[in-house]
């Protein structure tokens, strides 16, 4: 079930769900504290890039809940590309389009989540995931305080039950200022 489905009034619960969980990433993710100079790019890529963060270590929680956590992982996956298709064709574009601009979107979220998910497997540094995210001329220090934020929101995440999260009940920490 998707977008036609929430359109002709059909919602399945797990969408629901995902739904409030996805806007909660989402807005957080549209923190200015993680854009700027030396930051992610406040443009497509560095957006799917700060919402991949946040993603990861949501998956990562919700890998650990079995079959209602696999429903959950793929509805909240349905929801946000169906927001990136909302967003494409709000710009106008049309279906073949959507189709061509959509598959690179969803492709640098899927190789930024399997950095994260294996480095949260390997115990590779995350500060070193979010240098290669960031590119050549990123700022250090702020890879090594995106790194510990996200081990906070991990570590947060983990003490969360599986019904809060579905309730939204969960929070974000701060990122530690400069």
């Amino acid at each position: 079930m998707g977008l036609i489905d929430r359109l002709m009034g059909r919602e399945l619960p797990e969408r629901r769900d995902a739904r409030g969980i996805y806007f909660r990433l989402l807005e957080q993710s549209r923190n200015p504290d993680f854009f700027g100079a030396g930051k992610f790019a406040d443009d497509y890529d560095g957006r799917i890039d700060v919402i991949t963060l946040h993603f990861a270590a949501m998956m990562e929680r919700l890998n650990k809940e079995g079959p209602d956590g696999a429903i959950l992982r793929q509805a909240l996956f349905d929801e946000m590309k169906d927001d990136f298709e909302i967003a494409l064709r709000e710009q106008a574009i049309g279906d073949t389009g959507v189709k061509k601009r959509i598959k690179p979107m969803i492709g640098h979220f899927y190789d930024g989540l399997k950095q994260y998910s294996d480095a949260f497997e390997t115990g590779h540094p995350l500060a070193s995931v979010i240098s290669d995210r960031l590119g050549e001329s990123h700022d250090p220090n702020f890879a090594q305080r995106t790194a510990a934020y996200l081990d906070r929101l991990r570590d947060s995440l983990k003490e969360t039950a599986f019904r809060d999260i579905a309730d939204k009940r969960f929070y974000f920490p701060e990122l530690d200022p400069v």
